[in-house]
């Protein structure tokens, strides 16, 4: 019965009014379906009371998107299990529910069959696969593998009509900004306005929508060969010039060796190194490495992928000889091998993120209308110097003290901002707006894996023209006529 299914929210529900944002919201009702039957009965009775939705998953989201405005929360964590793997001529795949955790389908492929895996590893292993999706989010090999987006073979979601829909990859693809739908209707993409592929497939439409234009319930993931060997090296730096000597001498040197590649490049500053140390003594994992030195000033880490560890080990030699060049003290370096060695080194940097949420619940403490201030500009046409320059003295005008980590490749960087009340709050929400702007300027793509939710809206829609907006309202009125999914997130 749909009386059993909604539950009128009260006091028992509150942790669910807020994510990893910090941001607090409010609902009148939630639900925690359990098949995706459910789903479209929950769907259909909120379309018959026009109430809108917020879908939920692991709430690991730092931009509010799961955080409701108003309305029914849909939480999916229940819909969690691994429904099927199976080989095809295309390949091998697993179909799983949305509300399946990243570190469950890690543990399923590793009991069922460890020489394939998922390629993308977003920072949070609790995160769910539907809302990896739904952002698009990648991690830090991405340098490698490439884009989420080509590892997703189907989906299926129900839409704002209710109605269950499955998108296959090459069943409908966009020709001259048209995309003819199963229905009959006629979706208008013009792609060269959103800066999308001219035949881009529809799936990759709802793939980083954020729920936009529906609520995936199932998908099928598109698994490849795991290496057989793997190694990490942290280097650690004394000084800030030789990271940005070494980070440009790295980037202009090709290392593939046979089949052995560079699969991650990714760069930690010295308050990040600070935060994660405070973070050490409550994380297992992390105690397991050494203490780093405070005389470090910054950590590049790079993850080396391949089928024979002789090429590893080419590659390896050369990197650590470039290194040399421009360390102070080599003997620091940590250099790991193995799947389990390696996640040891996964965990420092995935610890960063972490420690950033930890040192935002203090200030929260002293303040509440303090939320989550972080950006993930993407900056190609910058040097890794000038952007990294860029940041902080702007941040040193302003006076607030920032942590820079991410992805040396493509200048995907990420800065969290960490005010101590609630004055350099309102500070830093009007850098970020600065960056933003100073990025869409300079052709850099200012949301490339967070996500917009209800943070980022006004600075989401402030980066677009009129006619962009026009068109991303023109697909939501197609998948969404009245609006019920997600509302509040990327668009008003």
């Amino acid at each position: 019965m749909v009386s059993e299914l909604i539950k009128p929210f009260d006091t028992r529900y509150e942790e669910y009014l807020r994510d990893e944002s910090k941001m607090d919201g409010k609902a009148s009702g939630i639900s925690f379906p359990r098949t995706k039957e459910e789903v479209v009965t929950i769907v259909n009775q909120m379309i018959n009371t026009s109430t809108s939705i917020t879908v939920q998953g692991g709430k690991t989201g730092i931009c509010g998107g799961a955080v409701p405005s108003e309305g029914h929360i849909l939480n999916l964590s229940y819909l969690n299990k691994v429904i099927d793997s199976f080989e095809t001529e295309n390949g091998r795949f697993v179909k799983v529910e949305a509300g399946l955790m990243l570190s469950e389908l890690h543990k399923y492929l590793n009991k069922v069959d460890k020489t394939y895996f998922w390629p993308p590893d977003p920072t949070e292993d609790s995160a769910t696969i539907g809302g990896i999706l739904a952002t698009n989010a990648q991690g830090i090999c991405r340098y490698f593998y490439g884009d989420t987006k080509q590892y997703v073979e189907e989906i299926k979601l129900i839409d704002g009509y209710g109605k269950e829909r499955i998108i296959r990859r090459g069943e409908r693809i966009v020709n001259e900004h048209k995309c003819l739908l199963e229905s009959g209707g006629t979706l208008v993409v013009d792609t060269a306005l959103l800066k999308l592929p001219q035949d881009i497939d529809l799936i990759d439409i709802y793939l980083g929508s954020e729920g936009m234009y529906g609520i995936i319930v199932e998908a099928t993931l598109k698994l490849i060969a795991r290496p057989k060997e793997v190694w990490g090296i942290s280097f650690f730096f004394e000084e800030q010039e030789n990271i940005f000597g070494f980070v440009e001498a790295f980037m202009h040197t090709s290392y593939n060796e046979d089949e052995a590649v560079v699969a991650a490049v990714e760069y930690l500053d010295k308050s990040t190194l600070k935060h994660i140390h405070v973070l050490k003594k409550d994380v297992t994992k992390l105690r397991e490495l050494p203490d780093v030195d405070e005389k470090f000033v910054g950590m590049v880490y790079i993850e080396l992928h391949g089928n024979q560890e002789e090429h590893i080990e080419i590659i390896a030699e050369k990197i650590m000889e470039l290194a040399s060049h421009f360390q102070e003290d080599d003997t620091s370096t940590w250099a790991l091998s193995g799947f389990e060695e390696i996640e040891k080194l996964r965990a420092f940097r995935h610890a960063a993120p972490e420690s950033m949420n930890r040192a935002l619940d203090q200030v929260k403490l002293l303040d509440s209308r303090i939320i989550k201030l972080a950006t993930d500009i993407a900056m190609e046409n910058m040097t890794f110097k000038e952007l990294v320059t860029k940041y902080q003295q702007t941040a040193l005008e302003k006076g607030i003290n920032i942590a820079i980590h991410g992805h040396v490749a493509g200048n995907q960087l990420h800065v969290d901002l960490l005010p101590e009340n609630y004055e350099e709050y309102i500070t830093g929400k009007k850098l970020v707006k600065d960056w933003v702007i100073c990025a869409v300027k300079r052709g850099g793509q200012a949301f490339s894996e967070y996500g917009v939710g209800k943070i980022k809206k006004a600075l989401y829609q402030l980066s677009l023209s009129e006619e962009e907006l026009g068109n991303m309202r023109h697909i939501k009125k197609v998948f969404d006529t009245n609006g019920i999914l997600n509302p509040g997130n990327m668009l008003d």
